[in-house]
């Protein structure tokens, strides 16, 4: 299963949950099965990127996890 760390910015709405393990193949659905055990996270966690293994991705839905993929959700960082 994928280990999933949340910050202290995203565990507020987790009831204070800050690392979750789930069995998701891809990060698309890794992110609905938070969604559906944390409802709250919903409106927030796409403001994040997504960090697997320590490789940040800014549009990862289709990026595929390892059982032991690391999973920690990022503040965007834009650039100009």
């Amino acid at each position: 299963m994928a280990k999933v760390l949340l910050s202290s910015g995203l565990s507020q709405y987790t009831g204070g949950v800050d690392v979750v393990e789930i069995d998701a193949p891809r990060v698309q659905e890794l992110i609905a099965a938070l969604a559906a055990r944390f409802p709250a996270l919903v409106d927030r966690i796409g403001h994040f990127a997504v960090a697997v293994d320590g490789v940040v991705y800014h549009d990862a839905p289709y990026h595929r996890l390892e059982r032991d993929s690391e999973v920690c959700f990022v503040p965007r960082v834009a650039g100009g």
